[in-house]
């Protein structure tokens, strides 16, 4: 095919496919579990709130997923969109609650 070699065909096989995976692994959010202090995009903790709800989507009517507590730490997204900051797929806590600590917030 083309002129190459069986062996060159699969080096460049085994190339792209390792491109394509580095590409994904950049675009996916890390993981991260609820009041971890792991290494996420940016960590935040929380203020002024005894327990600070984790809802599906940024929104008051979404159902809660979880809880942080005051002073507890958490990973998170740069994101924020009405008023809630994205602390992971389908995890979002009203952003008045949280304060940056460290990393790209």
């Amino acid at each position: 095919m083309f002129g190459l070699s069986k062996r060159v065909l699969i080096v460049i096989g085994i190339l792209v496919v390792v491109v394509v995976i580095f590409v994904i692994q950049g675009r996916n959010p890390r993981n991260s579990q609820s009041g971890s202090s792991g290494t996420g995009q940016c960590q935040v903790k929380v203020v002024n709130a005894n327990v600070l709800n984790i809802r599906s989507s940024p929104a008051t009517s979404a159902p809660v997923v979880g809880s942080l507590k005051d002073g507890q730490f958490s990973d998170a997204e740069a994101t924020i969109q009405n008023g809630f900051r994205q602390l992971n797929t389908n995890q979002w806590v009203s952003s008045e609650f949280v304060t940056p600590v460290s990393g790209a917030c």
